[in-house]
């Protein structure tokens, strides 16, 4: 019989005639980090799916350890009678008629599965677009059929990442949009145990050493003195660098050629699904995928906080050199030199926040051209415009009428040393206002560095604005202000602030980063297929 013949064959037929012997029990126990880490992936807002080449059961008890699958499970499978396709619980207690229509309203009570027969009746139906979103689990599938559902879940809207650990998954690996390969090598035990496994390792041949001293003692000095002649001729040898670097290659071939024990460090052979993705974990666990998540919205969040600052800066600046230069307004060189020492700190430190180690449920905005930006850079650039502005005109009270040429040279007076004072603020207040942490980031007080130039940037507008250190203000060339202008500036800075801040809070609650909305692409795309058919 060829093997074509037996796949043939009914199971009903294959079963009869068949005297029983045993069970045969075959267990792949299931990583233990594998289900806190999908639990994690679950809860920070991201759907689960699983593509196997196991049977439907096997999948379907699997996918509901790992939480994969947390509602009634559907199975998809022909009749009895061969004449349609039902749906059909593990247990087999009930039943459901298929229709392709039905699919979406069904996945709302139940997880689905099917398998790779079935994924050929979708084909031939022209239903992948109608099915294949909604199923959970995906049990006896082709290599081609893994990058039929990868395609099918891209079409309409969805973001891929897919895992893989196979050839069977190159095809499916390159077309998502995030690919991870998984190589077949045991992660390192935890250091508790390793430390322990030394320490009885250790004990064991010291135990060993002693009974054989205790048993031959002249051969075991013997022994040990030919060990520490060989050792030190070793040690006197001088090699060259060529024999060095021969030794070095050496043992890097019989690594490449040794098979391992599945704990030293895992090569990459040609034929593995690491050739092709874009990342590859050094050991067979998914925990890296969340590694890719959470380092990808912290850049993702800091880069927007970098345009929202930089575009507030370039505001103020702008402002700054046109239209207050032309009234005389300029800063002198030690002024702008702190103040760019400052704005040098705060963009160093602002990107040593470190993402946070479990993921959140909430998205970070994906673009940047969106309400929130838009809202949030409209509205602090008005309120900074108008603190400088009234500081401005409040000082210009203070001083006699002269015409200040754009053109000429520095002086000190107080229109300068308050917009200074103002500009240093509203440098401080754009960083510390569009800085972003929680739920992707480090908070601003867990992010010590930049917490520190902070209180050191607020210290130094504190003092020299309250004038405690004449001298300092001498070195940079500011003039003393009168008091009952130096509280307005006081107060004006903390209501600048808290305008802001309470801004951007308020905005960041109206406009929250979105779930993308592929449900309503996904009936529009199979819409479009409906067209076609007729």
């Amino acid at each position: 019989m060829t093997v074509s013949e037996a796949r043939s064959l009914e199971r009903d037929t294959v079963e009869s005639g068949l005297t029983f012997a045993g069970f045969a029990i075959f267990n792949c126990p299931i990583r233990e980090d594998s289900a806190s880490v999908l639990s994690g992936l679950k809860e920070s807002s991201h759907d689960l799916v699983m593509i196997t080449g196991d049977q439907a059961l096997t999948a379907c008890h699997v996918a509901g350890q790992v939480n994969i699958i947390s509602k009634p499970a559907l199975i998809l499978g022909r009749t009895k009678d061969n004449d349609g396709y039902e749906w059909v619980s593990p247990d087999e207690t009930y039943t459901i008629s298929y229709r392709e229509n039905e699919v979406e309203d069904l996945s709302e009570a139940h997880d689905l599965c099917i398998a790779g027969d079935c994924i050929e009746m979708l084909q031939q139906t022209s239903s992948t677009l109608k099915v294949i979103p909604y199923v959970k689990v995906f049990a006896r599938v082709a290599p081609e059929q893994k990058e039929l559902i990868i395609t099918t879940f891209k079409s309409v809207g969805r973001v891929t990442l897919m895992c893989g650990d196979g050839t069977n998954d190159v095809g499916a690996l390159k077309q998502a949009q995030v690919g991870v390969a998984l190589l077949n090598a045991i992660p390192p035990p935890a250091q508790k145990d390793k430390s322990s496994s030394e320490a009885s390792s250790k004990n064991e041949t010291e135990k060993s050493a002693k009974l054989k001293k205790q048993d031959n003692p002249s051969k075991s000095r013997a022994v040990s003195k030919s060990v520490s002649t060989s050792s030190n001729q070793a040690a006197n040898r001088h090699m060259t660098a060529a024999e060095i670097q021969s030794q070095k290659l050496k043992k890097l071939m019989d690594e490449m050629n040794e098979e391992g024990d599945g704990r030293s460090a895992p090569v990459v052979k040609l034929g593995d699904a690491s050739m092709a993705s874009p990342f590859t974990a050094k050991h067979a666990s998914v925990a890296p995928t969340t590694d890719i998540i959470r380092q990808g919205r912290s850049t993702l969040v800091t880069t927007l906080q970098m345009f929202k600052i930089l575009g507030l800066n370039c505001l103020a600046t702008a402002y700054v050199l046109s239209v207050m230069y032309l009234d005389g307004v300029k800063l002198g060189d030690v002024q702008a030199t702190i103040s760019g020492v400052f704005t040098a700190a705060f963009f160093l430190f602002i990107s040593h926040a470190s993402p946070l180690p479990n993921l959140s449920a909430e998205r970070p905005h994906p673009n940047i051209f969106c309400s929130y930006v838009l809202l949030s850079l409209l509205g602090q650039f008005s309120v900074h415009i108008f603190f400088l502005i009234s500081s401005v005109k409040e000082a210009e009270k203070y001083m006699p009428d002269v015409c200040i040429e754009p053109d000429s040279e520095f002086h000190p007076n107080l229109v300068n040393t308050v917009s200074y004072m103002v500009g240093l603020m509203l440098q401080v207040a754009t960083f510390a206002v569009n800085y972003m942490g929680h739920p992707f980031n480090q908070s601003i007080s867990q992010n010590k560095p930049f917490c520190y130039a902070l209180v050191a940037a607020v210290g130094f507008f504190t003092v020299i604005t309250s004038d405690l250190f004449r001298d300092l203000n001498d070195w940079l060339r500011l003039v003393p202000m009168p008091r009952p202008l130096r509280n307005k500036l006081m107060l004006w800075a903390f209501l600048t602030f808290a305008i802001c801040y309470i801004w951007e809070s308020f905005l960041r609650w109206a406009f929250p980063g979105k779930m993308p909305a592929w449900r309503k692409k996904q009936r529009l795309v199979a819409a479009n297929e409906e067209k076609k058919k007729v």
